[in-house]
């Protein structure tokens, strides 16, 4: 069977199994009566022919009179099998509620999910807080509407974003994404949890740096720079507010929904795309521009990092006199003068003492460790069923539509088996 038929066929069961769901709510908190008049209210698409209640196999007859007989078996052995299990009865009590699409590892990890807080809101949808019991491991979960994405297609790429957060596992310091699924109208990206915060908080909390610790972090943040400028991406909104804390202290570049890929060689992009104040004069002038808007806004990012122990004469060994240096170079209006496109920036004297393979590959000590609070146990009331549900009520997507997201599903296996560190 075709990847294609597999995302179709467990969109179908999904919506299958939610109106199981309800029916069984019905049995269960009405009388016989009651549950009569609140059935025939409802009208679901399953219980009419012709303007007409059906009776139990019937119901089942019509919700697959378009599949074979073959077919049909196939699909009600399923679904007996997952509304029999405790695992799935109990996904719509505290769970989502939501089938993903795509391989049977990812049904298995939608399964196993406890969605808790939400962590965040934006344009196209929130940010919850997940939870796979099995391991303890906890997720970021991005849930964004399709409706939305399509409407506003000429400002932001799922797909884009999605093929970044893969590229994205090859660096420390930047997120990742450990899965991804789809249900008819939305879709939810899962990406590892930070839960120390954002670098914007840090720095209000901290104030004012100094320069060791300032250094370090610029050092964490020039290699994930470099590391998706490698890959081709462009991120177009860096800014401490899209740079997360781990509790080990070390920081993580995150949120690339305003991402482009494919940049390579001397390939150009257009665009208003960023956050006023950290954005490149190129792109305010509305100007081609390439990777080296993400070094004007690491040069504004640097200057959030201002420190009070520079001198107000520095001498030009001093090493602040490196750090007023390296933001002259940086917030060059000019990127072809602008250090990270025009030089090694890892040469610059300012980062003279960074010994490179130890930053990359985690040994140098962090200035400051984190003691990240408890997430929660238990699910506080946030029902994706309740979210999916009022979609599928509204005017189904045309399949050129729904065309746009094929292959956004997919489960890193190797991180998802990772227990967390006690």
């Amino acid at each position: 069977m075709s990847t294609d038929s597999r995302e179709s066929d467990d969109m179908d069961a999904e919506e299958e199994i939610w109106r199981g769901a309800k029916r069984r709510r019905f049995s269960n908190d009405t009388s016989d009566d009651e549950r009569k008049s609140s059935i025939k209210r409802t009208k679901l698409p399953d219980q009419e022919e012709d303007g007409k209640i059906q009776p139990t196999g019937a119901k089942k007859r019509a919700a697959i009179s378009s599949s074979s007989d073959d077919e049909e078996k196939s699909q009600e052995k399923k679904r007996r099998r997952l509304t029999s299990d405790p695992k799935s009865k109990a996904s719509f009590s505290g769970h989502s509620g939501v089938w993903p699409t795509g391989t049977t590892s990812t049904v298995s990890l939608k399964r196993r999910l406890l969605f808790h807080q939400v962590l965040g809101q934006g344009s196209f949808g929130k940010v919850l807080l997940a939870e796979d019991p099995s391991t303890r491991k906890h997720f970021a979960v991005k849930i964004m509407s399709k409706v939305a994405l399509l409407a506003n297609a000429d400002e932001v790429d799922v797909m884009v974003e999605r093929r970044v957060l893969q590229l994205a596992s090859g660096s420390p310091f930047l997120i990742h994404a450990d899965f991804a699924f789809q249900t008819r109208g939305f879709l939810l990206l899962g990406m590892e949890y930070m839960s120390c915060g954002d670098f914007n908080t840090f720095l209000l909390a901290k104030g004012q740096l100094n320069i060791p610790s300032a250094r370090f972090y610029a050092a964490e943040l020039v290699c994930g720079i470099q590391h998706l400028h490698s890959k081709g991406v462009i991120h177009r909104d860096l800014k401490p507010e899209n740079i997360l804390m781990a509790g080990s202290g070390h920081l993580k570049i995150s949120d690339f929904g305003l991402a482009i890929d494919n940049m390579h060689g001397d390939r150009m992009a257009t665009g208003y795309a960023g956050t006023p104040g950290y954005m490149a004069p190129e792109i305010l002038a509305g100007k081609e521009y390439d990777a080296g808007v993400d070094w004007y806004s690491f040069g504004v990012i640097l200057s959030d990092m201002d420190t009070s122990e520079r001198p107000d004469h520095p001498t030009p060994d001093d090493e602040s006199s490196g750090f007023d240096n390296i933001m002259t170079q940086l917030l060059q209006k000019d990127p072809a003068s602008r250090l990270g496109v025009n030089g090694n920036i890892r040469q610059h004297r300012f980062f003279q003492r960074v010994l490179w393979e130890s930053v990359e590959s985690l040994q140098v000590p962090p200035p400051f460790t984190f003691v990240p609070p408890k997430p929660p146990h238990r699910a506080l009331p946030f029902h994706l069923a309740r979210l999916v549900a009022a979609e599928a009520k509204k005017q189904p997507l045309p399949s050129k539509d729904q065309a746009m997201f094929k292959g956004f599903s997919f489960v890193n296996q190797e991180t998802l088996e990772q227990t967390p560190a006690q």
